[in-house]
């Protein structure tokens, strides 16, 4: 492989992006030191930083620059964009960071200039790109301008990274800080604005008979997946009669089709429950097939009665303890998929 990668460079309406040159060397000092005091509420501020880009420049790690095509003051630098951390065979994954700089920043170039380097990122490198299928950004929360930005190109939230970089904080103090993770893939690119990630709802239910410990079971695996709780024992409190019982059933499962995550129902549903807990699920566009029914039992209490096994089954003696790593494993089976007629 060289050790002079190939110079990059596409022009848009309004700027032109190339990748680092010598010459930009000045100018990004001046664009550097006219940003400081925005830049540095959220990054750390170095107008030395593109004089050491110059000498790592590689296939694999890229930084871009953005030109105004029409200058303004004394430099026409709008902002860079670094490409770095690639990781060919099957990840061809990148990770992204930027800076806007005054005074072109909040006119719409460096969204333009973005677009264009992503670009550049996504094309063959046979055509002159970077042969990228995935770049990831990550941003601090509180930062709305540079989230906002990342979604008005298509990107979506992938996760949040607790204490994920080592970084100033507004006290200048350094600290360990958090960051949400964004992404797009080439398939998706050019990518439509504020697109949203297509829903993935865990579905699971809790059954048992009452005082079988299902509750307290459902909370915590709610609260590992990371779902909402639906309970038809808080739902049917102050509800009387068969008339409370068929109100209790419509709004446990109304609330499971409001919900765009999915969530935990929890309650006893006995043999002559099967229809409505049918009917439910597929109220909500969703197969009792393949939703998992976890059932609470005991063997230091015996009942004569079976779960619904409309789908796969994860039995839990809750008789016995359940700890951590119990839950973990619950929560990764419910949440995996389990075929139908699955029994641990």
């Amino acid at each position: 492989m060289s050790s002079e990668p190939v110079s990059l460079h596409i022009r848009g309406d309004r700027v032109w992006v190339g990748t680092v040159r010598v010459q930009d060397v000045a100018p990004y000092r001046l664009a550097v030191e006219r940003s400081r005091q925005r830049l540095s509420r959220w990054n750390p501020v170095d107008p030395e930083d593109l004089e050491r880009q110059l000498g790592v420049q590689s296939r694999d790690r890229r930084t871009f620059i953005i030109h105004s095509l029409d200058p303004e003051g004394d430099h026409d630098i709008v902002g860079k964009v670094n490409v770095t951390d690639v990781v060919r065979g099957r990840f061809e994954s990148a990770a992204m960071g930027y800076d806007a700089y005054d005074p072109y920043a909040g006119r719409g170039l460096f969204a333009e200039g973005l677009r264009l380097v992503l670009d550049l990122a996504f094309a063959r490198q046979t055509a002159g790109g970077m042969g990228l299928h995935r770049v990831a950004a990550a941003v601090q929360p509180g930062n709305l301008r540079s989230a906002g930005l990342l979604r008005s190109l298509g990107f979506q939230r992938e996760g949040f990274s607790p204490r994920m970089l080592w970084l100033p904080g507004a006290d200048g103090n350094h600290a360990w800080l958090d960051h949400v993770s964004y992404i797009v893939r080439a398939e998706e690119w050019p990518a439509e604005s504020y697109a949203r990630a297509p829903d993935r709802r865990v579905v699971a239910l809790v059954n048992g008979v009452p005082d079988s410990g299902k509750s307290a079971l459902a909370r915590r695996l709610a609260a590992e997946l990371r779902i909402p709780l639906f309970s038809k024992d808080v739902i049917e409190q102050g509800k009387e009669g068969k008339e409370g019982e068929e109100g209790e059933g419509r709004a446990l499962w109304a609330l499971l089709q409001d919900s765009p995550v999915g969530g935990v129902v929890a309650g006893w549903f006995g043999p002559n429950d099967v229809k409505r807990v049918v009917d439910g699920l597929q109220q909500c566009g969703l197969d009792p097939a393949v939703i998992p029914e976890v059932w609470c039992f005991s063997t230091q209490v015996p009942s004569p009665t079976r779960p619904l096994a409309l789908g796969p089954t994860v039995p839990v003696d809750t008789g016995s303890v359940i700890n951590r790593g119990d839950i973990v494993r619950m929560a990764l089976l419910v949440s995996e998929g389990l075929p139908p007629a699955f029994e641990t």
